[in-house]
């Protein structure tokens, strides 16, 4: 193992490398080829999103992990589904004023534990124009929700689904700039 650097990847970049990436998430994961599949073409239509902003950390050729998020918007499956499950409270404070969908990050296990992830999380965050930040994470992850809890990151909803009896998953928020 070299040095690992970490840069900012265009669009471009991100869907050019999606194998890589792609093999990395199942990795961390744990997913089946047909997850992957549909996973792939989610990534795409992320790639294309308002604000998106990805990483890449490499050592040598190697891709070793990534980050990537955009600026949520209405009709958009998470943010909708995010949405309805909010309280009005919790939407007027943490969906109504832009926010940015923290959406991926992921370290291949070889590299865990290097301060990578940490890398990845602090620029894809850095100067972004939105005042807060939204994620989810699921519940059994405590290494993702050490990092996120220690980088300022709040449990905003403490038992999402994506379905009735879907896993469980922490929605946590993050407060970045002054609110308009």
């Amino acid at each position: 193992m070299g040095k690992v650097e970490i840069r900012e990847a265009s669009r471009e970049e991100m869907e050019m490398r999606l194998p890589e990436i792609l093999e990395i998430y199942a990795i961390v994961h744990g997913l089946s080829d047909r997850a992957i599949r549909e996973r792939e073409e989610i990534m795409k239509r992320h790639f294309r999103r308002r604000g998106y902003r990805g990483f890449i950390a490499v050592d040598g050729d190697r891709l070793v992990g990534f980050s990537y998020g955009y600026t949520g918007d209405p009709g958009q499956y998470w943010y909708d589904k995010v949405w309805a499950a909010m309280t009005p409270e919790q939407r007027k404070e943490w969906m109504e004023p832009e926010h940015y969908e923290f959406v991926e990050l992921a370290v291949h296990p070889e590299y865990q534990r290097r301060g990578i992830g940490g890398r990845l999380h602090d620029l894809l965050l850095k100067d972004r124009p939105e005042p807060v930040a939204l994620l989810t994470v699921r519940s059994d992850n405590e290494p993702a929700i050490s990092l996120y809890r220690k980088r300022g990151w709040v449990v905003v909803l403490n038992d999402f689904r994506f379905s009735p009896d879907g896993v469980r998953f922490f929605v946590m928020g993050k407060i970045m700039g002054p609110r308009q």
